[in-house]
């Protein structure tokens, strides 16, 4: 998961999040948050350097709450 952060000519932010198998150099420049739901680890935290990888997704469920559910890794039973 690759959360951008952009600043709109109004000075508001926009948060654009993106879902992909393989990341670019472009990827880890921009981003501020990338998680990688495969390993289970976070690659990139700009925004809470000292959060862990369950502490970042579960906030990010909290934000996007059912718009997450397709992309999370399927538990096994």
């Amino acid at each position: 998961m690759i959360i951008s952060y952009y600043r709109k000519p109004n000075g508001l932010w926009d948060e654009i999040t993106d879902f992909k198998n393989n990341l670019r150099p472009t990827h880890i420049t921009t981003a501020k948050v990338i998680l990688d739901f495969r390993d289970k680890k976070i690659v990139k935290n700009g925004l809470n350097p000292e959060a862990t990888f369950d502490d970042m997704l579960e906030f990010y469920k909290r934000l996007m709450g059912d718009q997450l559910t397709p992309h999370l890794p399927q538990e096994s039973p």
